[in-house]
């Protein structure tokens, strides 16, 4: 069974979506933070801004997990692209948005 949260972060990830301003307003909670890839701390204002500017993703989700934490309280995990991706997503007045995200490349071994 797919969780909401869930439906929600791949709603998040469709260019479509990620082009449309109100609808990324409504998934990104208030208080959205996010470390990207870099280390740099990104703002939800910046966010918008970036995703309007670059909806496209490169690949497909992997290994799509959602952690339950506690009621209306998910940790989502997955690869895309190379980078290990979390997101927490919060359940406020029936609808899903996302609180905190982080993308940490993966490592190569060798």
């Amino acid at each position: 069974m797919t969780h909401s949260a869930e439906s929600a972060e791949r709603h998040l990830l469709d260019p479509t979506v990620r082009a449309d301003g109100d609808a990324v307003d409504q998934l990104l909670h208030r208080d959205f933070v996010e470390f990207g890839r870099s280390g740099r701390l990104w703002t939800r204002a910046e966010m918008i801004e970036a995703l309007l500017a670059d909806p496209e993703v490169s690949g497909e989700p992997e290994d799509m997990t959602v952690h339950e934490f506690a009621s209306g309280c998910v940790l989502v995990t997955y690869t895309l692209d190379g980078i290990r991706r979390s997101s927490v997503w919060i359940r406020k007045a029936g609808r899903w948005q996302v609180r905190f995200h982080q993308g940490t490349p993966i490592a190569a071994h060798g």
